[in-house]
């Protein structure tokens, strides 16, 4: 059979496709490997990521097969758990619908889409000269006490995206290249992982919240395309902000390198502690209409 015939290498969110990525040695360690002692947790994992980011470029945006853009097209995506990653529970009810639960022991970890949910060279406006918006859901049916034990276990919840490679080990909104809405005290982080900024009450058990993006063409003699974030609580859309708009006035804001656009983004949900949700990409199951 010719090359025609050879089947393109499956995507992963995780380590890119074989034929077009030379990761760095660093990556390809254990995830394990790149926790540190709870004594120390907080600081060395945010310091450990900070040098992981620093020698890992963000991957330039590929075109991808066609089926692949059908299934982004269609919400058939479904979270993936980093290499090695233990205590937790992941299955795919229906399509475009992944079921996650979380043992109690579980430090900060990101779960991924399994493909980008915005391909850049086939979704961005100055390609197709359209908006194009992203979006999904998180169904939350446990923070913490899952059992009625009366054991509280500090647990959240971040939604959010990020521009791959991300560190396995960090919350969407960290680091460069991602955003996310946190649920222990509803602040929106953009490369920031010190305090975020005032956002939305709180989110925790019964509540279905999304993040989305909607990429404009560009305005007013522009070349880059303008850049909208909103978060819905229960399929009303609650807040959001312009993505460029901040950059100037709010030193909180972070860097916004890798989500303006021009690179893939993968949904992104980062846990803690002891959880248990569901995660909604298909369209026709969103309570955000």
């Amino acid at each position: 059979s010719g090359e025609a015939d050879v089947a393109p290498p499956e995507y992963d969110p995780w380590t890119g496709a074989d034929d077009r990525l030379s990761l760095p040695p660093s990556f390809s360690a254990s995830m394990a490997d790149e926790r540190s002692p709870a004594a120390n947790a907080d600081f060395d994992d945010a310091k450990r990521a900070h040098a992981w980011c620093a020698e890992t470029p963000l991957w330039t945006a590929h075109e991808h097969p066609s089926m692949l853009v059908s299934r982004i097209d269609a919400g058939d995506l479904r979270l993936t758990v980093p290499p090695n990653t233990t205590d937790v529970t992941q299955y795919q009810p229906a399509m475009g619908t992944s079921y996650v639960r979380t043992g109690s022991g579980i430090s900060d970890t990101i779960l991924l889409s399994d493909v980008p949910i915005y391909a850049a060279q086939h979704h961005t406006p100055l390609a197709t000269g359209q908006q194009r918006t992203i979006y999904f859901e998180v169904k939350i049916m446990g923070v913490g006490d899952r059992y009625g034990t009366g054991k509280n276990v500090e647990s959240g919840i971040a939604i959010g995206f990020v521009a791959p490679p991300y560190p396995a080990w960090r919350l969407p909104g960290w680091h460069r290249g991602s955003l996310g809405v946190h649920s222990d005290d509803g602040r929106r982080y953009v490369d920031n992982s010190y305090g975020g900024v005032e956002f939305v009450p709180a989110f925790g058990k019964g509540d279905v919240v999304g993040i989305g993006m909607t990429f404009h063409p560009p305005v007013h003699g522009r070349i880059t395309t303008g850049c909208d974030v909103f978060f819905t609580r229960n399929g009303k859309r609650e807040n959001g902000w312009d993505l460029h708009e901040e950059q100037p006035k709010n030193q909180d804001a972070g860097d916004i390198t890798g989500l303006e656009g021009e690179h893939d983004l993968l949904a992104a949900v980062g846990v803690f502690g002891s959880v248990e949700f569901e995660c909604i990409f298909n369209q026709e199951n969103w309570l955000f209409k």
